[in-house]
């Protein structure tokens, strides 16, 4: 089952064309660069952080092939 990171509405762009998403404590969860799960439920991306305005995170999706080229993607089993 696939963790979703922060929620997000997926056709929310700002004018860089990248995606929005309010992220309660955003600063202290992540940096510029990390890479995350973003959407709901049936709608989601991989998510590459390019600007952190607490609350606001800027990201671009990216494929699963560029996710795990930057971060390991896979969670342990608990």
């Amino acid at each position: 089952m696939l963790q979703i990171d922060f929620d997000a509405d997926l056709n929310w762009v700002d004018d860089e064309d990248r995606n929005i998403a309010k992220v309660p404590d955003a600063a202290k969860r992540y940096s510029v660069g990390d890479v995350a799960v973003a959407g709901r439920p049936g709608a989601w991306t991989w998510a590459l952080i390019e600007k952190i305005d607490n609350p606001w995170v800027f990201f671009k999706p990216i494929s699963s092939r560029t996710a795990a080229s930057r971060a390991n993607i896979v969670l342990a089993a608990s």
